[in-house]
């Protein structure tokens, strides 16, 4: 006679299912080779037809950013000129892709950082009690994020091309 318990695991080793493996690898080979194109202009001109090389190529693109600039060695020292093999731009021909992505960048508008009120109150001090003194701000109590009088000048420089912008109204930076 089988027990209660006998029964259980009769049905638990009945019930485990296999592994199928080959589905798992399909389901990886299709996520790998899915190219996904997020940029617009390059979603127009791309053949799905064709690889990824064979379409940046064709769009007078680069597929492989490192094949332009190539080292005969991998050492840390600088190579010489006669170690260098750069791509072959002679026979370039400008595409259509490449001219809208030419005509998209100057349609960018700049970016501005924007500074909350804390920030502007700490760079207008700094400024007032310092000057151009960027080492004495750097020591100065106020820099509690000890940021290097390098870092200390690009921000002043950032701060002040966003002072002179009619943003700061707005955030309640008035100085």
């Amino acid at each position: 006679m089988v027990t209660v318990r006998g029964r259980q695991r009769n049905k638990r080793r009945c019930t485990v299912r296999k592994t199928n493996y080959g589905k798992i690898r399909k389901k990886q080979y299709n996520k790998k080779h899915h190219v996904v194109i997020k940029n617009d202009i390059v979603r127009e001109a791309w053949d799905k037809s064709k690889t990824i090389r064979e379409n940046f190529a064709d769009l007078g693109l680069v597929a492989d950013p490192n094949a332009a600039y190539r080292t005969t060695h991998h050492k840390k020292v600088e190579p010489t000129e006669g170690e260098v093999e750069f791509a072959d731009i002679s026979d370039y021909q400008e595409t259509e892709v490449v001219k809208k992505f030419v005509e998209q960048s100057k349609n960018t508008a700049p970016v501005i950082r924007h500074f909350s009120p804390v920030e502007c109150e700490l760079w207008d001090g700094l400024v007032g009690d310092h000057g151009v003194d960027y080492k004495a701000m750097a020591r100065d109590k106020r820099n509690t994020y000890q940021h290097t009088p390098k870092q200390i000048r690009r921000k002043i420089e950032s701060y002040l091309t966003f002072k002179n912008s009619s943003y700061k109204t707005k955030m309640g930076c008035v100085g």
